[in-house]
């Protein structure tokens, strides 16, 4: 990963915050119902896909809610995507850097 990549998912982490990031990463999809934004976001699943209905463009929409480039979270969406364990990592060291506990893969049989 690079220094740029790496710079904007922290972007993201810092925006969303330890306790969301914590809660993103209990997702275990890749679809706007169940991955790691729907889950940080709203905390439930299909709760984010509902709100974000039929939209076309739903990172610009999520980027200007959490404030950040539309850039920083087509990052988030890439990484979690193509590279869940690194990105799981990345967010696991953030928040051991923010002083959060670190949950270490999704819940399973919740």
């Amino acid at each position: 990963m690079s220094a740029d990549e790496k710079g904007l998912l922290t972007a993201a982490f810092e925006a969303l915050g330890p306790e969301r990031v914590t809660r993103g990463l209990e997702a275990s999809g890749h679809s706007w119902d169940d991955c790691f934004l729907a889950l940080a976001i709203s905390g439930e699943p299909d709760v984010l896909a509902q709100e974000l209905g039929t939209r076309w463009r739903k990172e610009r929409i999520i980027s200007a809610r959490l404030g950040v480039r539309v850039e920083v979270l087509n990052a988030v969406v890439r990484t979690w995507d193509h590279h869940e364990g690194t990105f799981r990592a990345l967010a696991a060291e953030w928040l051991e850097l923010n002083g959060t506990a670190v949950p270490t893969g999704p819940v399973v049989g919740a």
